[in-house]
């Protein structure tokens, strides 16, 4: 009996050494995120929340045009939003703000896992979340750097999708208002919960959306509110258009723009409509033709969110986590390479590889952009290949859907 053991002792020892690895490069983020948030000249995104918070408690405008380079970007609403980081002092909010953007790539890793797999289906790479995270370290490491919204982000829009899967209203509804609210595209998660046929979910969220602004509208007023909107609006207007076709922006509206305007240039505001304008079409009709089943349309959607921003920059990439874990666990030669190839423009475009000015010229060919288009098309490709009942029948794809669990009650 004890020889026969042996194998199955193995096979499960083995399988463990991935987790541990994720599990490895997790603590790795958490002591990383911990040492910038305590540094006092890191965590700049995040102090700009804090200020933010700080004004509305005053019931000052939150978008002065004194703020210079560094205003505050999100709508009204997100403000309050950050207030019970001014409880802590500020290092200690930016070091507890980061640690969480951590957890939550933890928990976006096992909230959005596969399904077990079927009879005719086959199982997910389990190497696949510790290399999509080691391809995202330089992102991860510009991220914690400035304690961004994106770890956050990711969570939310998982807790959204998953939710609805699961059958639930209210708790997808809420999440998906909060992304929204922290970031504007995020309103891609439309594609997926039309996709899905999640029709509750989006009236839901209208009504939460609503309830957001109840203390909004409780500090200014509702006159006040669209003052502030609006400046919001004027401070996105002023900002964007300047930004667009420097080296740092690297989504998909700057890509296009940069076929027609030289970089380091001004496009005017219709120029930049229309490039997102297409951007966006371009996206809607790729992932409508790719019938994905419920784990690539997710990945494809977290990645929408920041390419099709033209805010869009290199940290900010770290919202194509989920695709390029789907294109991990599929482990074909082509996905792997691309793979390797999202890893390497990450530290090749690092400053302390090459050096900054030639980091800057890298940047200006978007290679982000050329990467994870060419990662989604990979990917929409694969999706659309693998509906085929042929070619399923031959290679066994995936399982589609998240993990199964218990349906909850009352929803």
């Amino acid at each position: 009996m004890a020889t026969s053991n042996a194998p199955a002792s193995e096979v499960r020892s083995t399988s463990t050494v991935p987790e541990w690895a994720f599990l490895a490069l997790l603590l790795g983020l958490a002591v990383l995120a911990v040492a910038l948030g305590q540094h006092p000249r890191r965590g700049l995104d995040f102090r700009v929340y804090l200020l933010a918070a700080e004004r509305f408690l005053a019931g000052a405008d939150l978008y002065p045009v004194s703020d210079g380079p560094m205003p505050f970007k999100y709508a009204p609403l997100t403000a309050p939003l950050f207030l019970p980081f001014t409880l802590l002092p500020a290092r200690a909010a930016a070091a507890l703000w980061n640690l969480g953007a951590v957890v939550a790539l933890g928990a976006l890793a096992r909230l959005a896992s596969r399904a077990e797999p079927a009879p005719r289906e086959r199982a997910p790479w389990p190497w696949a979340p510790a290399l999509a995270t080691l391809a995202l370290l330089p992102a991860f490491h510009l991220e914690l750097f400035y304690a961004q919204v994106d770890g956050v982000m990711l969570l939310l829009l998982a807790l959204a999708a998953v939710g609805a899967e699961r059958g639930h209203t209210w708790g997808p509804a809420a999440a998906w208002a909060l992304a929204v609210l922290l970031k504007p595209p995020a309103v891609l998660l439309a594609l997926f919960l039309l996709a899905r046929r999640h029709w509750r979910v989006l009236p839901a969220s209208i009504g939460v959306g609503l309830l957001l602004a109840v203390p909004s509208v409780a500090r200014y007023g509702f006159e006040g509110l669209w003052v502030q909107t609006q400046s919001w609006m004027e401070t996105l207007a002023r900002t964007t258009p300047p930004w667009a076709l420097g080296h740092n922006p690297q989504g998909l509206p700057t890509l296009l723009l940069s076929l027609v305007w030289p970089a380091d240039t001004e496009p005017t505001g219709s120029a930049l409509t229309l490039a997102q304008g297409i951007a966006l079409a371009i996206f809607a009709a790729v992932v409508l033709w790719s019938r994905a089943g419920a784990v690539e349309l997710l990945a494809l959607c977290c990645l929408g969110v920041t390419l099709l921003s033209p805010l869009a920059w290199r940290a900010n990439f770290v919202m194509a986590w989920p695709l390029l874990r789907t294109t991990a666990e599929a482990r074909t030669r082509g996905g792997l390479a691309l793979l390797a190839l999202a890893g390497l423009t990450g530290v090749l475009t690092s400053d302390t590889v090459l050096g900054a000015e030639t980091a800057r010229q890298v940047l200006l060919w978007r290679p982000y952009a050329l990467v994870f288009t060419s990662l989604m098309l990979w990917t929409t490709w694969q999706s659309r290949r693998a509906a085929n009942p042929n070619v399923s029948a031959v290679s066994p794809r995936l399982p589609q859907d998240f993990s199964r669990r218990p349906p909850a009650t009352g929803h």
